[in-house]
């Protein structure tokens, strides 16, 4: 492991701190769209009430925004610039929530390939990005404007041997960064390692960032994302390579992270006597009220959701369904919780899904928009 430079005053918003940032905008009248393959970023009207999604058009052109993240307190939007070096980027834009029209601030490279995760901490002061071909962290400064000031440092995580799975595992692929509970670690997914790296973060002694406690996963697993289930003490992590979500018990003391898996915790995503040949897991989602996780894969093209024990977090699955297209790259609320999208990268398409806040089940939309390789979806 080499670190150069690595100094953060804070880290990535946890999912469950960014799910209620999202839920605090009842009023959500427009939806971003990143994609991949797209001119860049595309803006469509929101309906709450219906769940239907207006035609999209092009906001603003840049390359491969293939993940956004918004400024905690500022109408400023990041996104993940998805290239090779040296166009690999992080770019921050000014956002016109009435509108949703975007105006750049500026652009910084992340010194590490295809940036696929971009996060933010609760002060706004640090942004960060997941290199995946890079197989780095890189921290960004922001400044007043919330624009990018500078990179901060780039941390890469090497190791002389990887993962078993040969076309998949070659070299370290970072794939998430999200803060804990108390936003004092980050919890990073090494896909081609098969390592959760847990690293001490203190942003109130100087942005001091220690070196990461590391948690083995399954030999092949390929973790992808995890999400934080609210009481703080549990941690799902879905896997990418053989397509299952596992469940961690979180806990801290003297300083120290404990990522424990349950025994007994793990499901699959994909359908019962499925292999995992063509299939790949990719976003993991944590209801607010913690009864229920959501998943999409890829390859089968389908949203399972799990109901989630009171008592002991253990999965059980209660609903499977088609996405409405091809390659979920990404699924995820809407603000007033009432309504699911899903990014189809494969067939160009986001799909609605009507969803039951009492019984988590999910119905499918009719309505449906073409895009170009959309990635993720934000509200405003």
């Amino acid at each position: 492991m080499t670190r150069r430079g690595f100094v953060a005053k804070s880290v990535a918003l946890p999912a469950a701190l960014n799910a209620a940032a999202l839920g605090a905008q009842q009023h959500a009248s427009w939806v971003l769209l990143g994609t991949e393959k797209g001119e860049g970023i595309y803006r469509a009207r929101w309906n709450g009430a219906t769940g239907e999604l207006g035609k999209p058009e092009l906001a603003i052109t840049t390359d491969s925004p293939t993940y956004l993240r918004m400024h905690p307190s500022q109408p400023v939007l990041y996104c993940g610039n998805e290239e090779a070096e040296p166009k690999a980027a992080v770019s921050s834009f000014h956002v016109d929530r009435t509108t949703a029209e975007l105006q750049l601030i500026n652009r910084r490279e992340t010194h590490g390939a295809a940036p696929c995760f971009v996060s933010i901490e609760r002060t706004g002061q640090m942004v960060f990005a997941a290199n995946y071909t890079g197989g780095s962290l890189t921290a960004f400064h922001t400044g007043p404007d919330g624009g990018l000031v500078q990179t901060v440092g780039v941390l890469r995580y090497n190791q002389p041997t990887h993962g078993p799975v040969a076309d998949r595992q070659d070299a370290a692929h970072m794939h998430c960064a999200v803060v804990a509970p108390q936003n004092d670690f980050v919890v990073v997914c090494d896909l081609g390692d098969d390592l959760i790296l847990v690293f001490p973060i203190a942003p109130e002694k100087n942005s001091y960032i220690g070196g990461p406690v590391r948690v083995a996963t399954r030999p092949g697993s390929g973790p992808r994302h995890v999400a934080f289930h609210p009481n703080g003490k549990w941690l799902y992590c879905i896997h990418e390579l053989d397509c299952t979500v596992d469940l961690y018990h979180w806990s801290v003391a003297g300083g120290q992270p404990s990522l424990a898996l349950r025994d007994g915790s793990i499901v699959s995503t994909i359908k019962p006597f499925s292999t995992t040949a063509g299939n790949t897991a990719a976003e993991v989602v944590v209801s607010d009220d913690g009864k229920f996780l959501y998943v999409c894969t890829r390859g089968e093209n389908t949203i399972t959701v799990y109901v989630i024990d009171g008592s002991s977090g253990l999965l059980t699955v209660m609903q499977q369904l088609s996405c409405g297209g091809v390659g979920p790259r990404w699924i995820g609320f809407d603000p007033s919780r009432r309504w699911l999208l899903s990014t189809n990268q494969g067939s160009s398409t986001v799909t609605v899904f009507a969803r039951s806040r009492v019984t988590g089940k999910l119905r499918p939309r009719p309505n449906q928009v073409q895009v170009n390789t959309p990635m993720f979806a934000l509200w405003l």
